[in-house]
């Protein structure tokens, strides 16, 4: 009995000098100035994207965050003073230029004062390519002349760097358009070359303009410095379709600057059907209601009914409404 109660005398000894001991670590840990980027922060982005970065702080105010090619090198990308005004965990963005000098492996890079020494901790990111954009302004479509409310087109496809489309209904009363490789300025504007067909890369370029109204679909090329204006019509067609696979049934449109989507109501059969323009399968669109893609699968019609059916060209996306009456 006597060696059980000594036993268990030593055991809570012990404990308690772990206890006292781990209080004493924590101590120590709350009173130490400590500057780290949270591991969440991404490792990768695309160049000229804003980065957001977290960072964890103890007892530092203010510290310098860089991004650098390697932890040696003497200049910076990019550098920024942050002051944590007193929080401990925050998340900052920075807005980083568009510089394919970037595209590689970096490091982001914290320095900081602690106890009267200078102390620099890292992070890896690789910097991507980014996607190259372009947008269309002009009195002859929704968005105007500002170029802060240019309207972004889109790549033509996945492999293009300078090939772009959007469709637009293009009023030949509002004074013509033009593309900008930014929505800031006019800097870089696109207007009409000396040829049909053909851009010049000019501010004093003339605007570009369509022979008649309508909706059409704008391409340009910046390499060819080259577009071109289509004007369409749309159209269902398929076997649920009234026409199945031979004829079209039409949709309507607004004709109204800065509206993207064409209606029809229709009585369907149980089958299938696609979208397409001008009566002709060189533009038509399938696959999914909310990612329509050029010669994508057949969309398919469950039950015999009359349906309201838009299509949506938005340069955000094209996609489209299926709905039962």
């Amino acid at each position: 009995m006597k060696l059980n109660i000594k036993n268990s005398l030593l055991a809570i000894v012990g404990l308690s000098i772990l206890f006292f001991a781990s209080c004493k670590k924590v101590e120590h840990g709350i009173d130490e100035q400590v500057v780290s980027i949270n591991q969440g922060t991404t490792s990768s982005i695309q160049v000229g994207k804003p980065l957001k970065v977290g960072f964890i702080s103890n007892m530092v105010s203010d510290f310098e965050f860089a991004v650098v090619k390697d932890s040696s090198s003497s200049e910076a990308l990019f550098t920024e003073q942050v002051n944590l005004e007193g929080n401990k965990i925050v998340e900052k963005e920075f807005d980083l230029k568009s510089n394919d000098t970037w595209v590689g492996d970096a490091l982001l890079k914290i320095t900081y004062q602690a106890n009267g020494q200078t102390v620099s901790k890292f992070k890896a990111i690789t910097f991507t390519e980014s996607n190259p954009v372009m947008y269309i302004v002009g009195g002859s479509i929704g968005a105007g002349w500002s170029p802060e409310l240019s309207v972004a087109m889109k790549l033509q496809n996945a492999d293009s760097k300078t090939k772009f489309e959007i469709y637009e209904y293009i009023d030949v009363t509002g004074g013509g358009f033009k593309f900008l490789p930014t929505n800031i300025n006019w800097d870089g504007a696109f207007g009409k070359g000396a040829a049909a067909g053909s851009l010049l890369q000019d501010g004093g370029a003339g605007n570009l303009e369509a022979a008649s109204s309508g909706f059409y679909r704008i391409r340009m090329d910046t390499e060819a410095l080259t577009y071109e204006l289509l004007k369409t019509s749309w159209a269902i067609v398929g076997s649920a379709t009234p026409g199945g696979w031979e004829a079209d049934t039409d949709m309507s449109f607004s004709n109204s600057k800065g509206t993207y989507v064409w209606k029809v109501k229709a009585n369907l059969t149980a089958g299938e059907l696609k979208f397409r323009a001008n009566d002709a399968w060189d533009i038509n669109l399938g696959g999914s209601l909310t990612e329509l893609t050029q010669d994508g699968p057949n969309l398919a019609i469950a039950a015999p009914g009359v349906y309201d059916i838009e299509l949506s060209l938005h340069p955000s996306g094209y996609t489209a409404k299926i709905t039962k009456n």
